[in-house]
């Protein structure tokens, strides 16, 4: 029951402390540059470069791995799908994009604050003229968003253990007691979900939010270290497509 979608791990690297709008920037250009591959010689670039980010890191290889475990479902499936349709190479194919796209977008997550992530946000919205008001109260919302995924999913596993220790038994064969699992689940999920909603509108009102022009504790500035990091993925994009090509 464990996601490691919206979770970060705090660490003191190179990647952990490049500008969030770089990062945002990047992730865009890496999923593109996965997408864009045209054989499994392709993904030789795209590997290479996660393996080096990863390593920039100083996130265990394990913790990445471990994060494909929430989506082994959809990868899976897939490729079964895929392989009846193109054959081995096909589903193969199919598997590392959709575990690269998947590894790509954990990194971003893994080294950037939900906090820094709206911000990051809040800022690129700057330059496609959207106002003040609407980029601040949007980079809330997305920031709450991601933050919120991981402390429901841990608050669903609690709910399940706690049903289980008073007799609750989630193996049963049947729809009527997989339905009666599901709101033994979803019922207490949900009065959870909006009381934690109800005390973060208080501290967000206590706060003031939205009352006076928002300040920010902290100061974006661009690097010479983002701008290696965003010319490295242009350079992993211009080698996919001149892989493309040729």
């Amino acid at each position: 029951m464990k996601l490691t979608i919206g979770k970060y791990i705090p660490k003191d690297s190179p990647i952990h402390q490049l500008d969030p709008r770089v990062k945002m920037i990047s992730v865009l250009i890496q999923v593109t540059s996965v997408m864009l591959v045209k054989d499994l010689i392709g993904y030789i670039g795209p590997v290479a470069v996660f393996v080096f980010f990863m390593l920039l890191s100083k996130i265990r290889p394990v913790v990445y791995l471990r994060s494909l475990k929430s989506m082994w479902f959809l990868i899976v499936f897939a490729v079964i799908v895929q392989y009846f349709i193109g054959g081995i190479t096909s589903s193969i194919y199919i598997g590392l994009r959709l575990s690269l796209i998947f590894l790509f977008a954990t990194m971003f997550t893994y080294t950037t604050p939900p906090l820094l992530t709206a911000r990051g946000i809040v800022d690129i919205l700057k330059y496609f003229g959207v106002k003040d008001d609407s980029r601040e109260d949007f980079g809330m919302m997305l920031a709450i968003s991601i933050r919120f995924i991981p402390i429901l999913l841990d608050e669903a596993d609690r709910i399940i253990k706690a049903q289980i220790s008073r007799g609750a038994k989630y193996s049963e064969k049947g729809i009527k007691n997989k339905l009666s699992a599901l709101t033994s689940i979803i019922i207490p999920l949900l009065v959870s979900s909006l009381r934690k909603a109800e005390e973060l509108s208080l501290a967000l009102q206590a706060r003031k939010y939205g009352v006076t022009k928002r300040s920010h504790y902290y100061t974006l500035s661009w690097s010479k270290s983002d701008t290696l990091y965003l010319l490295a993925n242009i350079g992993l994009i211009c080698t996919v497509l001149a892989m493309r090509i040729l």
